[in-house]
């Protein structure tokens, strides 16, 4: 890997550049930001490593000639503590990392082994990038709609490689199914998906989800405990509802981002890790920042790729295929469809739930409807009862749901239960078995 070193400091600079050649890599350097950009020129670097406060050029003034020149080049900002807001807004026109002064070496090494292993990364991106065909992932993302289609030509290319990606969207847009398929058709596949929800947890509880502990560390701890960081070693790890994070996690979160080294709780030695990071959010973090909920140095290493979903009122067009989707989904596509007049009333409506709250809509549909064609009679005229969140309905348990389901599809097959086990897509002694345990009379 190609560095040059930009820093207007001779002793720090000959100590950069000989402890990166010790290290095997080639160097070169320059006094200032002017004399930095011709060096650039001359011989493109994989990785340019500048001070941010120099004559003639800033740092800042650096990256944006670097970008301009090679896109694909690393920038790495050197700045004193007191110029962390300059270091933020660099990361925000794309250095991949700062460092702080006084310089620590061996952290600084870690950085480059692993921007070493991202520029590999993209090199093969790239190239498999030339030779493979468009995927069709609208069979996985049910959609015909042009802007979703451009949202899943986004995600065939940053699967490609390990870059962090930020979902963004309402409640019920999809996040959760985007970072799935992020994952399942990435390099990554063959490794763990480890899935966290950071709203379901308090911040005791959540740093040991995240980081693990040792035994000891706390109250009930009785026994070592691998976190969820480390069981995505090789993987990808999905942050969902990153928005509700405290400022303690946020901290020990950035640490991670920054070098993918953390420790267990109560464990004093370091765990190191190779992971992907996808978040999720339905909150408007750059408000969170400026209200001083969210750190911005966070904010800028997690949303590398921003990806943002839109809501089902913005795409109408997808409705009809969500349906016959859910339908399948439950295995009654066979004995229910829609009417015309019934598709046309639910793209009427505003679904501020999204697709959670239309399927939560077909659910109860079908399980109370009165004939095999559901007629817009039988719709709600308001989406008010159909909640937005991971509950099926308002009022009814799943398993009354399921009852009240087997009950429906056995009447439409007469009470013979091979048929309706066939519709229901389980085994017949599976369906009986269900039959006893909800206690369906059959006439």
């Amino acid at each position: 890997m190609k560095i040059l070193v930009i820093e207007d400091d001779n002793n720090q600079r000959k100590l950069l550049q000989d402890f990166l050649d010790k290290n095997g890599y080639q160097t070169a350097t320059a006094a200032d930001g002017e004399e930095g950009i011709s060096v650039f020129k001359q011989n493109l670097f994989d990785l340019v490593i500048t001070d941010f406060r120099m004559p003639r050029k800033n740092g800042l003034e650096v990256l944006q000639e670097i970008k301009k020149i090679n896109p694909l080049s690393a920038v790495i900002i050197i700045t004193a503590f007191s110029d962390i807001s300059d270091a933020v807004s660099v990361i925000k026109e794309g250095a991949v990392d700062y460092i702080l002064k006084p310089i620590n070496l061996q952290e600084l090494l870690n950085k480059l082994k692993q921007i070493r292993g991202q520029i590999d990364i993209q090199k093969e991106s790239r190239e498999v990038f030339l030779q493979m065909p468009e995927l069709d992932l609208t069979s996985t993302l049910i959609t015909k709609s042009p802007r979703m289609k451009e949202i899943l030509s986004i995600v065939q290319r940053v699967s490609r490689n390990s870059a962090a990606v930020l979902l963004t969207g309402e409640s019920g847009t999809g996040k959760e199914l985007v970072a799935e398929l992020i994952h399942e058709i990435g390099p990554r596949k063959d490794k763990k998906l480890v899935k966290v929800n950071c709203a379901a947890l308090p911040d005791t509880l959540l740093e040991s989800e995240l980081f693990g502990h040792v035994r000891g560390s706390f109250t009930g701890a009785d026994r070592d405990r691998k976190g969820r960081f480390e069981e995505a070693d090789g993987g990808t790890i999905f942050l969902d509802e990153i928005g509700e994070i405290s400022p303690l996690i946020q901290v020990k979160l950035l640490r991670v981002l920054q070098n993918m080294n953390f420790e267990p709780v109560g464990s004093s030695r370091t765990r190191s890790v190779d992971v992907r990071i996808i978040s999720a959010t339905n909150k408007k973090l750059e408000d969170e920042i400026l209200r001083g909920n969210f750190r911005e140095d966070l904010y800028y290493r997690l949303n590398v790729v921003p990806i943002h979903l839109p809501p089902l009122r913005e795409r109408k067009e997808d409705i009809p295929l969500l349906l016959d989707f859910f339908l399948e989904e439950l295995k009654v596509n066979d004995v229910f469809s829609f009417s015309q007049s019934a598709v046309m009333k639910l793209m009427s409506f505003n679904w501020e739930g999204n697709i959670r709250q239309l399927r939560n809509l077909v659910i109860r549909v079908v399980t109370l409807a009165r004939n095999n064609v559901i007629t817009a009679e039988e719709l709600p005229d308001n989406l008010s009862s159909i909640r937005d969140d991971k509950t099926v309905t308002e009022t009814m348990k799943l398993e009354e749901v399921e009852k009240a389901h087997i009950l429906k599809v056995l009447q439409l097959c007469g009470g013979n239960q091979k048929k309706a086990a066939e519709q229901l897509g389980i085994h017949r002694n599976t369906l009986a078995r269900k039959i006893r345990e909800y206690n369906i009379k059959l006439d």
